[in-house]
């Protein structure tokens, strides 16, 4: 129990000093041997924390150099289903979000077929530039059905969607599944991304499903690929040889 209160106390104290922009993204952190004899705990358990962090993306280690802020964070960890603002926040990252439009129509052929609904479906469009730390990240583009996403406007897109959909309509987000491809920035990802035309993007679209199954969202979401990158980790299956 010891250990583990400590090892959550190295952590926040990491976070909390990155959060606090006490140490900025390239800035060396202290070793594992500062931290070990700060906390009064072994090097290994300094080590697990820092190694933590790492997979997260708030820190990155160079060897024969140490351990330094991370510069461009692994944001998605697509081993977790956490929404945008849950993903930022566990990072220690403030998010708010710039409202491109929202209105209500029936379903497109293409949003319908990805929901698995006929075009007579009420919906919800929603586009929104997310920004982290006041800085655009990533634009997204998203169809919701109006029977499950009863109530939009501004104020609830200007916090978490999923938030709401959860703390205040009492929906249950089981999965989704996602499809990642390479892209380029085109005038009007630029001018809302704040970058040059043609910059490399990252576009990740997402089908969320409730627990009884409903596919209830459909979202095509393209992150700055200097800003964004996604971690996973992957394991070897049993194969079998002739």
């Amino acid at each position: 129990m010891e250990v583990k209160f400590k090892h959550e106390e190295i952590k926040e104290y990491i976070v909390g000093r990155v959060t606090r922009k006490e140490i900025l993204p390239g800035d060396l952190i202290e070793s594992e041997n500062d931290l070990a004899k700060k906390f009064n705990v072994s090097r290994m358990t300094s080590r697990k924390v820092i190694d933590e962090l790492v997979v997260l993306g708030i820190l990155e280690r160079f060897r024969g150099k140490g351990t330094f802020v991370s510069n461009r964070p692994h944001f998605k960890d697509l081993q977790s289903f956490l929404c945008f603002t849950e993903e930022a926040e566990r990072r220690g990252l403030s998010v708010t979000n710039t409202i491109v439009e929202y209105k209500k129509e029936n379903a497109s052929v293409a949003a319908a077929h990805r929901l698995g609904v006929t075009t007579n479906r009420q919906v919800w469009i929603v586009r929104r530039v997310r920004n982290v730390d006041n800085a655009p990240f990533a634009y997204e583009s998203s169809v919701y059905l109006a029977s499950v996403f009863t109530d939009c406007n501004d104020e609830i897109l200007k916090g978490s969607i999923y938030h709401h959909l959860e703390r205040d309509l009492g929906c249950v987000i089981t999965y989704a599944n996602q499809e990642i491809e390479a892209v380029v920035a085109n005038e009007e990802l630029a001018q809302l991304l704040q970058v040059e035309v043609g910059l490399p993007l990252l576009k990740i679209t997402m089908i969320s499903y409730l627990k009884n199954g409903t596919a209830f969202e459909f979202t095509s979401t393209y992150y700055r690929s200097d800003r964004f990158s996604v971690a996973q980790s992957s394991y070897r299956t049993a194969i079998q040889r002739i």
